[in-house]
């Protein structure tokens, strides 16, 4: 199937982005959080690595969610369906992640619309414009929307089941 291809190929390429992001953003937390401890220690404490770190903490948790997603690592609740017969349970699990993919959806609409509101607004201590800390909301649902989309054809196309 040409599009599954298709779909895996971009959903492993943003996939191999958002691991690096992560990996960024921890490293970066890392970093603040560090500095802040000898600063306060040694000299005067910082006024923005607090604000640093907590802001890649939440950019890290958003995208790190969107790892566990695309490898179906999430907390799930499998008793009923893994009594299922096979068509029956695909069926199931394909509707799951139309259900999924329809909330990430509504995430990006409203994500857009809070990420606009908070456009006025900037932060205390870096005077960043806080769309860019909550920008994060839309951007992990989009790439929710394409692990899910690529979950939802690998299932339909799959020979278990059929």
């Amino acid at each position: 199937m040409k599009i599954l291809s298709t779909l895996k190929a971009i959903s492993n390429f943003v996939d191999k982005i958002i691991m690096k992001l992560v990996f960024v953003s921890i490293v970066g937390m890392i970093i603040s959080i560090s500095l802040q401890i000898f600063f306060r220690v040694f000299f005067d404490a910082l006024t923005w690595s607090e604000e640093v770190s907590r802001y890649l903490l939440v950019w890290s948790t958003f995208l790190g969610a969107t790892l566990a997603y695309k490898r179906s690592m999430h907390i799930s609740v499998t008793f009923g369906v893994d009594f299922l017969k096979n068509k029956f349970r695909k069926a199931i699990i394909i509707i799951n992640i139309f259900v999924c993919l329809i909330f990430f959806i509504v995430v990006v609409i409203f994500g857009f619309k809070y990420m606009a509101m908070q456009s006025t607004q900037v932060s205390a201590a870096l005077r960043m414009p806080m769309k860019w800390a909550y920008c994060v909301i839309p951007v992990s649902a989009i790439v929710m929307v394409i692990h899910g989309i690529t979950l939802m054809f690998e299932e339909i196309y799959s020979e278990e089941g059929m």
